[in-house]
């Protein structure tokens, strides 16, 4: 009985800490076109974050998004488990340009989404919103600067 009320407890903890925002960051991503589309994302940066990332969220507002950066190019893979919401998820270089977007993924699939190349970042969005947006590959994010220098405007990737 013991045993069981403590992983009922775990498992509340573990849906709390999934639910819980992580600080914001402005985002720009500008287009082909020239048009600046302007974000604010979550960005998951470390282990635990990246792991959790939007799982158990049932809303994810317009404009708002996480960003997950893997501090070095890498063929990213992600997957759906216990995220609720369908996602756009834009693959983006180190440079910061879009090199693939996954459209309207699939909630709960156990289904990995990755591309061929590597890639430093991943954006990911409400389902819908990179169409919504007007975001295709070749367009660049300009990328969230550090907590510190939050003040300053976005600045491009070098």
């Amino acid at each position: 009985m013991k045993g069981a009320l403590l992983a009922v407890l775990w498992g509340w903890c573990l849906i709390c800490a999934a639910a819980s925002p992580l600080p914001t960051q402005r985002l720009a991503i500008l287009r082909a076109d020239g048009v600046r589309v302007e974000l604010e994302v979550e960005v998951a940066s470390n282990d635990e974050q990246r792991r959790v990332g939007l799982m158990g969220r049932t809303t994810l507002a317009p404009h708002h998004g996480m960003l997950f950066d893997f501090l070095a190019p890498t063929v990213a893979t992600m997957w759906m488990k216990d995220t609720r919401l369908s996602l756009d998820m834009l693959f983006l270089d180190e440079q910061g340009r879009v090199v693939w977007i996954g459209v309207r993924t699939v909630p709960n699939s156990l289904a990995l989404i990755s591309t061929p190349q590597q890639v430093r970042y991943v954006l990911e969005l409400k389902g819908g919103a990179a169409r919504a947006l007007g975001l295709a590959a070749g367009d660049s994010a300009l990328l969230p600067l550090p907590v510190e220098d939050a003040s300053e405007e976005p600045r491009a990737v070098p």
